[in-house]
C-alpha cells in the first residue's frame, strides 16, 4: 500500500508539473505577438492588392514620433498632417501581431473628413517598447496617453479627436472609452468581447474542446507574467460605461473572431451608437478593403447623424446649409 501511495503521489506531482509546463508554454503564444514591419509590409500586397508605397502616397510625408505611453513605455508612431486647416484627428489602434501600417487600409474610408491622422505601434509591437501585451488593459491607458499628447502638442481638444480600432485594437478603443475623458466618437471594427474569448474561441476551433481544460492554467500564468488580471480585458463590460457615440462594425462572415462577440457588445451600446453587422461575405477586418465605398458611407452617415461637426468637411457643411435654406 505504501508503494502504491508513493506511486500515486508521484504521478499526481508529475501531472501538476506537466499541466504547469504546458500552461507556461502556451502562455508564450498569448504573450508573444511576433509583430514586425516586414510581416506587415509583406501582407499588404497579398491581402489588399496594393503596396505600402501606394497607400503611403495617399498621405503627406509623416512626422515620426516616439511617445511615452502608460508606465513610460516608448511608443513608436507616425503623425500625418493631412491639412493645415484640419479641425479633427483620427488616432488609429491596430490589431494583434501587426503594427501601424496595417491601419493604412482605413485611410480611404476616413479621407472625406480631411482630418489629421496619428498611427502608432502598440506596446510589444513593431518599434514600441514593453515586455508583454495585456489584451487592452494597459494598451487602453497607452491610448489615453497618446491622446493627451495630441491635445498638448497638436492643439486638438478631446471632442476634436476620434479613436479608430481594428480587431484587437477595436477592443482597446472600447476599453479606453470607459475612461472619464471623452473623445468625439469611437469606431471599432471586428473587436473581441474579452481577452479569454479572443484566445480560446479560435483555439477550440483549431485544437478541439479539450483545450478548454488547460485554459485556466494558461490564463493564470498570463496573469503572473504580465502583472494583470486578464478578466479586466473585457470590452463587453467596458462598453456599458461609454458615453460617446460608438460605430461598431463586424462582418457576419468573419472566420477569425466570430461576429457574435460584436452582437453581444452591441447590446451594451448607448443610444447614440450604431452596430453594422455587415453581410458582404468578407473575412476578418476586410470590409474596408473589399467594400471601401460602403464603409465610407457608413462612417459619414454616422458622423452626420450625430452632428459631429469637426469631422464634416467644410464643403459638405456648406452644402448641407444650402439645402436647408
Amino acid at each position: 500500500m505504501q508503494i502504491l501511495k508513493k506511486i500515486l503521489i508521484t504521478l499526481f506531482i508529475l501531472l501538476i508539473a506537466l499541466y504547469v509546463g504546458i500552461s507556461y508554454t502556451l502562455s508564450n503564444r498569448v504573450l508573444t505577438p511576433e509583430s514586425s514591419m516586414e510581416r506587415t509590409l509583406n501582407d499588404i500586397p497579398i491581402y489588399w492588392n496594393t503596396t505600402f508605397e501606394e497607400m503611403m502616397s495617399l498621405l503627406p510625408k509623416p512626422e515620426e514620433l516616439t511617445l511615452q505611453g502608460y508606465e513610460e513605455i516608448p511608443l513608436h508612431g507616425q503623425y500625418f498632417n493631412v491639412s493645415d486647416s484640419a479641425q479633427c484627428l483620427f488616432i488609429f489602434s491596430h490589431g494583434w501581431g501587426r503594427n501601424w501600417p496595417n491601419m493604412l487600409k482605413y485611410v480611404p474610408m476616413v479621407e472625406d473628413c480631411r482630418c489629421d491622422i496619428l498611427m502608432y505601434d502598440h506596446r510589444v509591437h513593431g518599434g514600441s517598447g514593453g515586455k508583454y501585451p495585456t489584451g487592452g488593459i494597459k494598451e487602453s491607458k497607452d491610448l489615453i496617453a497618446v491622446t493627451e499628447w495630441a491635445n498638448e502638442n497638436k492643439g486638438y481638444q478631446w471632442d476634436q479627436m476620434a479613436w479608430f480600432g481594428s480587431s484587437w485594437g477595436g477592443a482597446t478603443v472600447l476599453t479606453a472609452g470607459a475612461e472619464d475623458q471623452n473623445v468625439a466618437f469611437i469606431v471599432a471594427d471586428s473587436p473581441f468581447q474579452d481577452w479569454y474569448s479572443a484566445i480560446f474561441e479560435r483555439a477550440i476551433e483549431d485544437y478541439g474542446s479539450g483545450i478548454a481544460f488547460i485554459a485556466p492554467g494558461v490564463m493564470q500564468v498570463v496573469n503572473l507574467r504580465a502583472g494583470v488580471d486578464y478578466k479586466e480585458a473585457n470590452a463587453l463590460e467596458k462598453t456599458k460605461e461609454i458615453v460617446e457615440p460608438v460605430l461598431l462594425i463586424h462582418s457576419k462572415g468573419d472566420p477569425e473572431t466570430n461576429s457574435v462577440q460584436s452582437v453581444n457588445i452591441s447590446k451594451n451600446l448607448n443610444e447614440k451608437s450604431v452596430f453594422h453587422h455587415t453581410h458582404w461575405g468578407n473575412k476578418h477586418v476586410m470590409d474596408v478593403v473589399n467594400n471601401t465605398n460602403e464603409m465610407r458611407k457608413i462612417l459619414m452617415d454616422f458622423i452626420r447623424e450625430n452632428h459631429i461637426e469637426a469631422f464634416i468637411p467644410i464643403k459638405s457643411v456648406a452644402d448641407t446649409l444650402g439645402t436647408q435654406m
